[in-house]
């Protein structure tokens, strides 16, 4: 076998075969390889050799907010009483929430009256956003305990607050980034050679979906509050193809590697 001539380096993988032969190497003494070299076109001329890349950043994160519509309404004949009916439904909806140490700020009401014949129709909604799931389902079931039919109290609706999310798209990035690092080290290692500075970093693809399994709806019309809070996740993967610069090891007198 001839000595391994350092005039060309290679950082790819041949899919083809699960050998690879080095320049100077004869069939016999095939080297397996670890991935897809690329020639880094590295000359005795000093060009600076690199090796290139690419890498997947994935992240999921489960949604740390949910809104719940509560629904009171009544049909009287008389104005006032209408107002009267819903204003005592609503005090108790209110005050259960406050208990629950809801902040008003975290509440929105919205009133609507309307005419049916001759009978006063009124609905009104109060919004409340949860930060607690656990208060969330304890508030929620406390209504449906002590109100009637009127007070109609609806489903959780799970969702990320935008800085969450903007965080989480954040963290999918730069751990593709370092994907691409530590893959690059692995494949240098392989060829004896030491990963240097990033020459270039571009992202080739950002996507994000809802749920466990991408594409996959939930099918059921009452999911429970676990699935709910699954269906309602977000991943973000980010695919990045990352370029460093290569540099060769030497050995030292003190039988240690550095990066020439």
């Amino acid at each position: 076998m001839s000595a391994f001539t350092p005039s060309r380096v290679y950082a790819s993988v041949q899919t083809k075969s699960p050998y690879h032969i080095f320049q100077g190497q004869s069939k016999e003494n095939m080297l397996p390889s670890a991935g897809n070299f690329v020639p880094a076109g590295v000359s005795n001329s000093g060009d600076k050799r690199h090796i290139k890349v690419t890498a997947v950043g994935e992240v999921s994160l489960p949604p740390d907010r949910c809104r719940v519509t509560v629904k009171i309404h009544s049909q009287k004949d008389n104005v006032q009483d209408v107002k009267n009916s819903i204003q005592r439904r609503l005090d108790y909806v209110l005050q259960t929430f406050q208990n629950h140490n809801i902040k008003e700020s975290d509440m929105k009401i919205h009133k609507s009256l309307r005419r049916s014949a001759a009978m006063y129709d009124m609905v009104t909604e109060v919004i409340v956003v949860f930060m607690d799931f656990h208060k969330c389902q304890t508030a929620c079931n406390l209504l449906v305990e002590k109100l009637d039919e009127t007070v109609t109290v609806g489903n959780p609706e799970f969702f990320h607050a935008g800085t969450t999310l903007e965080t989480l798209r954040q963290q999918a990035s730069l751990l593709a980034v370092h994907n691409a690092k530590q893959k690059a080290q692995e494949m240098a290692t392989f060829v004896h050679q030491a990963v240097g500075k990033p020459i270039s970093i571009q992202e080739e693809e950002s996507k994000e979906w809802e749920g466990q399994v991408e594409g996959v709806a939930d099918l059921e019309t009452r999911p429970s509050m676990q699935q709910a809070i699954a269906s309602a996740t977000v991943t973000v993967s980010c695919r990045v193809n990352v370029t460093f610069e290569l540099k060769g090891k030497v050995k030292t007198k003190n039988n240690k590697d550095y990066a020439e």
